[in-house]
């Protein structure tokens, strides 16, 4: 018999900081637009409802799990039938974290913290410290946040033990900001684009990356500074042999593609 297939949909939006009504309300209409068009499973970006920033005020809509953005992603889930994942902030009791879910649409719920904010996030968030690997009756799953993917240790952590990997991201286009970063300008733009098939050809499994797009305009703690730059987008899909399944450019866009994950997929027992 042949290894079902998954029809994956990368929603690659703006989200605008601070304002979660507007990054939810944009959310639903692309969830509903891409499961009519046969997605089982829908991930979205980091910080889908609070948007991107190292502003201080971000950490004032972090929520817990089973908050009001946990409980709006199970209702999208079960009224679509597909599984769905995003980036939110999450508020623990002691600390705040960069947290991926992954729902369910028979209320399973899976999340992820973010290992390594990167740059100014260091001051904002905790680091996560679980690996993110569940069992899912789509197959194994394992979540990357972000930066997290250019982290040898994480992903070998994961060789052999997943079938499917996602990926959710706010990763914005160096080469784009006002403020220059001699040597490693360059390298930091290639890895939306790199990483993805990299890890894809190395691990054996396809990979769905999911980036923001759109201005990323922020203060830089401590330097009374404004950073300006934009996201790239650049989500992809992409098949375990490396090969891209479907790619976009920079604009708001619906992606969607099929893979077939390294191993069938069937509900998993519980042990």
């Amino acid at each position: 018999m042949e290894p079902m297939t998954i029809p994956i949909a990368c929603v690659q939006i703006s989200c605008t900081p601070f304002d979660r009504i507007s990054n939810l309300d944009k959310a639903d209409e692309a969830i509903g637009k891409a499961a009519a068009q046969g997605a089982r499973l829908i991930l979205l970006p980091e910080f889908l409802p609070t948007g991107s920033t190292w502003d201080w005020r971000l950490l004032d809509l972090a929520e817990p799990l089973g908050g009001p953005t946990s409980q709006w992603i199970q209702h999208r889930s079960r009224k679509t039938g597909c599984w769905i994942g995003a980036g939110i902030l999450e508020r623990a009791a002691e600390a705040v974290f960069d947290t991926f879910l992954l729902v369910g649409p028979t209320g399973e719920i899976h999340s992820y913290r973010k290992h390594y904010p990167a740059f100014f996030e260091l001051l904002l968030f905790h680091r996560g410290s679980t690996v993110g690997i569940f069992d899912t009756p789509l197959g194994r799953i394992g979540l990357l946040v972000c930066w997290d993917m250019v982290h040898a240790r994480l992903w070998k952590a994961m060789a052999g033990q997943i079938d499917l990997l996602l990926i959710c991201s706010a990763w914005p286009a160096a080469r784009t900001g006002n403020l220059p970063i001699p040597g490693l300008q360059g390298w930091l733009d290639r890895q939306p684009v790199h990483m993805p098939k990299y890890l894809a050809k190395t691990l054996d499994v396809p990979v769905a990356y999911c980036n923001m797009t759109g201005p990323f305009i922020s203060p830089i703690p401590y330097l009374g500074f404004t950073y300006r730059a934009q996201f790239p987008g650049s989500s992809s899909i992409t098949e375990s042999d490396g090969t891209t399944i479907a790619a976009a450019g920079s604009e708001e866009i619906i992606l969607l593609g099929e893979v077939r994950p390294r191993v069938e997929t069937v509900p998993r027992k519980a042990a």
